[in-house]
């Protein structure tokens, strides 16, 4: 009996992993909005739980917004036109007749495109095969030279043969892209592959839409606070001269609203030996609104989500104006160490960290092993 139920449990914490790693619908709709292909969360549910906008002001007047029609319900769906890294095909409606649908069949056009099913897109794209294989390397690379780093990778991963060209007639783009999009990587020998880096570094990311967003840094064009610049720039200064122990982090722009950070897995815990890539958005409100930190690299942990998000309470409902991005950094260093399993991210995880430490320890290394160590792992594998 004993050996039954060990079992079982131990096919529990396959199941945990398998939810966490692969997905084949969004956990947030369970596919209400069509497939996410294999991320944990679809494009949809993104956009509008994980907003893009950092113009939080410092102070709102609430009086004069009252009363204020500015004709938005508060209902229309955000307008993108790319779906996990690739560009979505364009409606069979002439340009004038698209300006002139109603608003409630355009949204009605856009869901049925979401809903469509992963294998009716994969037999469309079956049907169209020979035609793609028919055409010559040439023109592949004329329609390749068009798309940007981001579009090149999502084309290196559909076929053999497009990888192939892509390695063999485009070799410079790759080291350019992980240097714009993992500034923070330190390859521990020359690397000859950078393509092979750059989906490492990919393939061990929870979430390929904030990636996205971090390699393209949306701004707003307002006005910014010089309080939030002063501080931000003693912050920086800070950072630079003496960072705490195991932790790095740099701006991504001028406007000092998408940062990346590196967190060393502390010494002693399972986590010990990974770099952990994290992005952090500063809204135009820092320092009265605390910064947007996510983790980047997939790790196994109670209060860290399959998306990335931190279950930290000075991140959420405890943010303090003493506090700095260094600060938060290194309370989630210390979070690695010591979860907080009351309330957390992970209830599944929390149980497996209370009721097995063991096998909880053996998942997160190797976790980290897998994730968490490219620089090495790359020459290995």
């Amino acid at each position: 009996m004993a050996g039954c139920s060990r079992d079982s449990q131990n096919l529990d914490f396959d199941n945990i992993q398998t939810n966490l790693l692969k997905s084949s619908c969004c956990y947030v709709c369970n596919g209400y909005y069509g497939s996410c292909f294999d991320e944990q969360i679809c494009q949809t549910c993104h956009l509008f739980l994980f907003s893009e906008e950092l113009t939080q002001a410092v102070q709102e007047d609430v009086h004069n917004t009252m009363g204020v029609e500015d004709g938005d319900s508060g209902n229309d769906e955000p307008a993108d036109i790319f779906y996990n890294g690739f560009q979505r095909p364009v409606q069979d409606v002439p340009l004038d007749a698209r300006e002139q649908v109603a608003p409630s069949q355009d949204l009605a056009r856009r869901l049925q495109l979401l809903s469509e099913s992963s294998a009716l897109r994969s037999q469309h794209f079956d049907d169209d095969s020979d035609y793609f294989q028919e055409l010559p390397p040439e023109v592949l690379l004329t329609v390749f030279s068009y798309l940007d780093d981001f579009s090149l990778w999502c084309v290196s991963k559909v076929c053999t043969r497009w990888n192939q060209l892509l390695r063999s007639h485009i070799p410079q783009t790759w080291r350019r892209f992980v240097v714009n999009c993992w500034p923070l990587y330190q390859p521990l020998k020359p690397v000859d592959d950078w393509l092979s880096v750059s989906s490492a570094l990919f393939s061990s990311s929870s979430c390929l839409l904030c990636i996205r967003r971090m390699y393209y840094r949306p701004h707003a064009e307002c006005q910014e606070n010089s309080w939030r610049r002063r501080r931000l720039r003693h912050e920086v200064k800070n950072l630079k001269t003496d960072p705490p122990e195991g932790i790095r982090a740099i701006s991504l722009d001028n406007h000092w609203c998408h940062w990346q950070a590196t967190i060393l897995g502390p010494a002693g815990s399972p986590f010990e030996g990974g770099k952990f890539f994290l992005y952090i958005q500063i809204p135009y409100g820092y320092p009265m609104t605390p910064p947007v930190v996510r983790f980047l690299t997939k790790i196994f942990h109670p209060n860290i989500s399959r998306h990335g998000d931190i279950g930290l309470d000075s991140l959420h409902y405890n943010w303090s104006l003493a506090l700095t991005i260094a600060k938060v950094l290194i309370s989630i260093q210390s979070l690695l160490t010591d979860p907080f399993c009351d309330v957390c991210m992970e209830p599944d995880i929390a149980r497996l960290y209370k009721n097995d430490r063991q096998t909880y320890n053996t998942i997160a290394r190797y976790w980290t092993h897998r994730f968490a160590m490219n620089d090495i792992l790359t020459w290995t594998n």
